[in-house]
């Protein structure tokens, strides 16, 4: 091939890459304009099945199917309010940081978290004491994660689970993990634990309903931070989700 051929080659590579980005970009806006217009019907639709819940004329049969379409549409506007603050949100946008205790900010979310966890008879076990671990990051986005990877240990582990999380700070990196007792991830679904909407999606112990975006959006948040998320499993029963982040400079 001569010098000519392989000019005129990235030329055309560069054109089609050009033109693929425009069309990605223009998918996204699409996505996002029908997320948000999708919100709306559905949060009426949930509204009124709240409120035939409460009428007396109701036979249990219809209750049901009432109670139905509410946690459906409850479900759904969970997963709409997921694509569009992360999955389908502008990756040229700016991540604002602050000055935060990432131990405080995690201590706040067990706490929240143990009244899900008692209503499976589990326990959050935090490694905790008073000296702060202070880190520049977003705090919304990693908080979303903390409490997407915790509420996943407390979905995956069974009745009675034990769940340990744990933030040190060693040679100006963050660690933070996130251990189960639970149902674990088999080898051949590791590789897709963190795609969006992964085929590795699957009920809870407690026949709780997947999205298959907490995982993806957690990686997303977490490179943007320019940090590391991996698990392993723990064992023969369970999985430990690792979090790393940058310490102060």
């Amino acid at each position: 091939m001569s010098h000519q051929q392989l000019i005129l080659q990235n030329k055309q590579l560069q054109r089609s890459l050009d033109e693929m980005e425009r069309i990605n970009k223009n998918y996204l806006r699409i996505m996002r304009v029908m997320a948000h217009d999708l919100r709306n019907p559905i949060s009426g639709i949930t509204g009124l099945a709240a409120m035939l819940m409460v009428e007396d004329e109701l036979s249990e049969d219809s209750k049901t199917m009432v109670k139905l379409i509410e946690t459906t549409g409850i479900h759904s506007l969970e997963m709409i309010n997921e694509l569009l603050k992360t999955g389908l949100a502008n990756e040229n946008e700016h991540l604002v940081k602050q000055r935060i205790d990432l131990k405080s900010m995690m201590r706040d979310s067990v706490e929240l978290l143990q009244f899900q966890a008692k209503g499976k008879h589990q326990q959050i076990i935090f490694d905790n004491n008073d000296f702060p671990i202070m880190a520049d990051v977003n705090y919304e986005k990693i908080w979303r994660v903390i409490n997407n990877l915790i509420v996943n240990a407390i979905k995956f582990s069974y009745q009675g689970g034990i769940i340990k999380v744990n933030i040190k700070e060693e040679n100006n990196r963050i660690s933070i993990s996130v251990a189960d007792n639970g149902i674990g991830i088999p080898d051949d679904q590791k590789d897709a634990v963190f795609e969006m909407f992964t085929p590795a999606k699957k009920n809870g112990t407690f026949g709780e309903q997947p999205f298959g975006l907490g995982l993806s959006i957690s990686k997303k948040i977490i490179d943007l931070h320019n940090g590391k998320i991996w698990f392993e499993n723990n064992g023969n029963k369970g999985t430990v989700f690792y979090v790393e982040l940058p310490g102060l400079a």
